[in-house]
């Protein structure tokens, strides 16, 4: 067994202000320089890719992309300096939380879990206590 855990940002009006899925949009929005890319290199719906980063810029009050119009070339999508450093950062924080969840999950859990330490039938029992 491993442990994992989902890590999110919420606000009072929104419990998905930034996670796992904005961080991997943003990125690939960053690798393709368009959010129409980004979304279908994920499998997203570009409607779905556009309303999440929006959501996280009125969350975050801070814009996180800028756009440029077509033209012959087609449009393109930057992100803003704020944007960069929030996907280091976050980068940085996953990396330590996981790490953390690693070492509890040694210390605490992995010797009760692992596959050779069985409770016997007779120590499955409930016990009687005292009264």
């Amino acid at each position: 067994m491993t442990p994992h855990a989902k890590l999110f940002l919420a606000s009072p009006r929104d419990a998905g202000v930034f996670g796992e899925g904005k961080w991997q949009l943003l990125n690939a929005v960053k690798d393709h320089g368009s959010i129409s890319k980004a979304a279908t290199a994920l499998g997203r719906s570009y409607r779905k890719a556009w309303g999440d980063i929006k959501r996280a810029e009125e969350a975050l009050g801070q814009p996180l992309i800028v756009r440029t119009r077509g033209g012959s070339e087609g449009g393109q999508s930057l992100l803003t300096d704020y944007c960069e450093e929030l996907l280091k950062a976050w980068a940085k924080y996953r990396t330590q939380v996981h790490a953390s969840l690693d070492l509890a999950y040694a210390r605490h859990l992995d010797n009760l879990l692992k596959e050779g330490k069985r409770i016997s039938r007779e120590n499955a029992k409930p016990r009687k206590t005292k009264r």
